[in-house]
C-alpha cells in the first residue's frame, strides 16, 4: 500500500505526506525527522527504515513545513510551528484509522519536536540520535558550524546555512528563540510518564558533539541505548542492526 497525500497544518500549510505498508496493521508509526531534511531523512535512513517496517506496520511519513514538498519557509520553521505539523498528522490518522495504536520514531531535532509536542494517547516513541541536553551549547555550536560553511548568522533577522548536500537552508529568529528556551530534560520527564519511550544514541556520532547527554541517560536509564553508528546510521551493517532493535520495541 502507497498513497500521497496532502494534510494541511494550523496554518493551511500543505504537509507532503506518504502513506504505506500494511494497511491491515492495527498499529502506525509516524516519522518525525530533523532539522533541514524531509520524509526520507538524512542519507535516506527513514525510507530505509519505512522499507524494513512496511510488513508489519502501517507507515506515515511527512515533510514538516518549509522542508521538502511540504508549503511553508524554511525560515518560518521553529519548534512550536513544527509541534504544530506533527499535532495536525496525529489528528489526521487518529480520523482516518480511527481504532488503530499510533507510534512514533523522530530524528535528531525531530526529537526535541516530539517532546514538545508531548503528545497524549501514543503508544510508543523512538528517539534515534537525540540532540545534547544544554541547548545553550547546540546554539553556539549551530552558530559556529554555519560560520564555519561560509554562511551568516542573525539571530534577529535571517541567518543563511549553506548544507553540506548543497542548496542554502534560511533560519529565522524564531528558531533561535525556541531552541535557547527549550528545556530537554523537563520535557523528556513529561513525555517519559505519557508513553513507552527508547532512545538511541549512536557512539561515533559525526554532526552532534559528545558532550552534554548523561542527563537522558539518568533520565531513562536502561531505555537509554548507546548503538554503533554515526549520527545517520550510513554504515548498512550498523544501521540494519539499529532497525532490528527498533521492530524489537514496537513489537512487544
Amino acid at each position: 500500500m502507497r498513497q500521497k497525500l496532502k494534510i494541511k497544518n494550523i496554518f493551511g500549510e500543505k504537509l507532503d505526506c506518504l502513506v504505506e505498508g500494511n494497511v491491515d496493521s492495527d498499529q502506525v508509526v509516524i516519522f518525525v525527522h530533523g532539522y533541514g531534511t524531509d520524509k526520507d531523512e538524512g542519507f535516506a535512513s527513514f525510507l530505509d527504515l519505512a522499507d524494513y517496517l512496511q510488513d508489519e506496520f502501517l507507515l506515515l511519513r511527512f515533510d514538516l513545513s518549509g522542508y521538502g514538498q511540504s508549503e511553508g519557509d524554511d525560515y518560518e520553521f521553529n519548534f512550536h510551528k513544527a509541534t504544530a505539523d506533527v499535532d495536525s498528522v496525529i489528528r489526521y490518522v487518529r480520523r482516518k484509522y480511527l481504532g488503530k495504536e499510533i507510534n512514533i520514531i523522530a530524528h535528531s531535532m525531530g526529537t526535541f519536536v516530539v517532546m514538545l509536542l508531548s503528545p497524549y494517547g501514543v503508544r510508543k516513541v523512538v528517539f534515534t540520535s537525540i540532540v545534547n541536553s544544554n541547548v545553550k551549547f547546540i546554539s553556539r555550536w549551530l552558530e559556529r558550524r554555519i560560520l564555519s560553511k561560509g554562511g551568516q548568522v542573525d539571530k534577529d533577522g535571517i541567518s543563511v546555512y549553506p548544507r553540506t548536500k548543497g542548496g542554502v537552508q534560511k533560519i529565522g529568529r524564531d528558531f533561535w528563540r525556541t531552541l535557547e528556551n527549550f528545556e530537554p530534560a523537563v520535557y523528556l520527564e513529561e513525555l517519559k510518564r505519557k508513553t513507552d519511550l527508547i532512545v538511541f544514541k549512536p557512539r561515533n556520532d559525526d554532526v552532534l558533539p559528545d558532550k552534554y547527554f548523561e542527563v537522558y541517560k539518568q533520565i531513562l536509564g536502561s531505555l537509554y541505548v548507546e548503538v554503533e553508528g554515526d549520527h545517520n546510521f550510513r554504515d548498512p551493517q550498523e544501521r540494519l542492526a539499529l532497525f532490528k532493535r527498533i521492530r524489537g520495541f514496537l513489537v512487544e
